[in-house]
C-alpha cells in the first residue's frame, strides 16, 4: 500500500529539495509501527539532537543514507554503548528499519531523521557532538552533469569534519571505482581529517562488518566494494 496521506501530511518533509526516491509502498503494520514510534524516536526539522532525550555523555554516531536499517541493527548490537542517529529521505526504508530496530529490541537507542543531511548537520547536529559517521554506499549519480548531486562535497565534507570530535572517524563504502576515488580525493583534501590508510589509500573491510543490500547488488554484478576510514585531527 502507499503510505497514507494523513501519514505523508504528518511526516514526510517538502520544504527542502532533495534528489532519489522518498515515497514509495509499506505495509499497513508498516504505516502502523511507523505512527507508533516516529513521535518517540523521531528527529523533526525544529529540535535539536540534544533536545531528544538521548542520555548525556554516550558516544553519538550517525549512518547517513541507512537503507533498510540493517546496518543500523548491527551497530546497535556490537556498540551497546553507542546512542545512534539515523539519516534517510525515503519513506520505506525508514518503515523497514523501524520494524527492524524494534525486532531488535535497540530502537530506544535510535534517532531518525527523514531530513537531507546537510540541514541535519547543519542545524541540529552540534560542533564536535558525533563520535563516528558511516555513509555505506552513497547513490554514485555516474553521469557527470550530476556529479553535484553527490553527497560527498568539499563544503559538506568539511561540514561532516566539524561535527567530529577530535579522534573522531568518518567510515566509507562504495562499490564504484569512480565514486570511491572520487571521495577519497575530497576526504584526503579536507583539512583536519587524516586518512587511516595513507594518503591516497584504501582501508581493508572490517571483519565484523556485515554486506549490506547494496554491497551484495555489487557483488552479483562483480563489482567489490572499496573501505574509506578518515580520523579527525
Amino acid at each position: 500500500m502507499r503510505l497514507s496521506r494523513e501519514f505523508r501530511d504528518q511526516f514526510s518533509q517538502r520544504e527542502l529539495r532533495t534528489h532519489g526516491r522518498k515515497n514509495g509502498f509499506v505495509t499497513a503494520g508498516q504505516e502502523a509501527r511507523l505512527l507508533k514510534w516516529l513521535p518517540v524516536i523521531g528527529l523533526p526539522r525544529d529540535r535539536c539532537l540534544d533536545q531528544t532525550g538521548l542520555p548525556d555523555g554516550a558516544p553519538v554516531v550517525m549512518e547517513i543514507g541507512f537503507g533498510n536499517g540493517d546496518f543500523l541493527v548491527h551497530l546497535a548490537r556490537t556498540h551497546p554503548d553507542w546512542l545512534l542517529v539515523g539519516v534517510e529521505i525515503y519513506l520505506p526504508g525508514v518503515a523497514k528499519a523501524v520494524g527492524r530496530l524494534e525486532d531488535a529490541g535497540v530502537i530506544e537507542r535510535v534517532r531518525i531523521t527523514q531530513l537531507p543531511a546537510q540541514y541535519v548537520l547543519t542545524h541540529q547536529v552540534s560542533e564536535g557532538q558525533l563520535e563516528g559517521v558511516y555513509i555505506n554506499h552513497p547513490d554514485p549519480w555516474p553521469k557527470a552533469r550530476h556529479h553535484k548531486r553527490r553527497l560527498i562535497q568539499k563544503d559538506f565534507a568539511a561540514l561532516l569534519t566539524s561535527r567530529l570530535k577530535p579522534g573522531g572517524f568518518i567510515r566509507l563504502a562504495s562499490d564504484k571505482p569512480d565514486l570511491a576515488e572520487w571521495m577519497r580525493d575530497i576526504l584526503d583534501a579536507t583539512p583536519g581529517l587524516t586518512n587511516v590508510a595513507g594518503p591516497g589509500g584504501f582501508v581493508e573491510r572490517e571483519p565484523d562488518r556485515p554486506k549490506t543490500k547494496f554491497e551484495q547488488r555489487g557483488e552479483r554484478a562483480g563489482r567489490i566494494s572499496q573501505f574509506l576510514h578518515y580520523i579527525r585531527d
